[in-house]
């Protein structure tokens, strides 16, 4: 069993239910993680997809962001296409940290089903995706 395969999957599972209003960390992670890997993910996005994904409020993922700024991990550039948008993109060392972060995530999940044995590892990631699926129908 590749346990380090279904956390991997299991992630996946938690990003694609990303639309869903949820709580600002998941699985242990915190939120400046969270956004971390979401906008890696993306490989640039506005601050608005942040909130939406994240269940959150504008005005509280411009602190963040304002945090990750000063830490070096964001840079903020003017869409080309629409001068009144905001563009959030990585910098190096915010791509190093959320790859950190999501292996550390990664890790421990992969210890959890571990745990959890085969049978009931593959179970909870197939419910899981199931569950991500319906959210997402429920939210379009």
């Amino acid at each position: 069993m590749d346990y380090r395969q279904l956390a991997i999957d299991h992630l996946g599972n938690i990003q694609l239910a990303g639309k869903t209003r949820r709580q600002r960390s998941f699985g242990g992670i915190h939120s400046e993680a969270v956004i971390l890997m979401y906008i890696e993910q993306k490989e640039g996005v506005l601050p608005k997809d942040i909130s939406d994904a994240m269940g959150v409020t504008t005005a509280r993922v411009a602190v963040a962001l304002n945090e990750l700024a000063e830490k070096g991990l964001i840079t903020r550039e003017i869409d080309d296409s629409d001068r009144r948008r905001v563009i959030v993109k990585l910098t190096p060392k915010g791509h190093e940290l959320a790859a950190e972060q999501k292996q550390k995530y990664i890790d421990k999940m992969a210890s959890f089903f571990a745990e959890l044995g085969d049978h009931d590892a593959k179970e909870y990631v197939r419910i899981m995706s199931k569950i991500a699926k319906i959210m997402r129908c429920h939210n379009q």
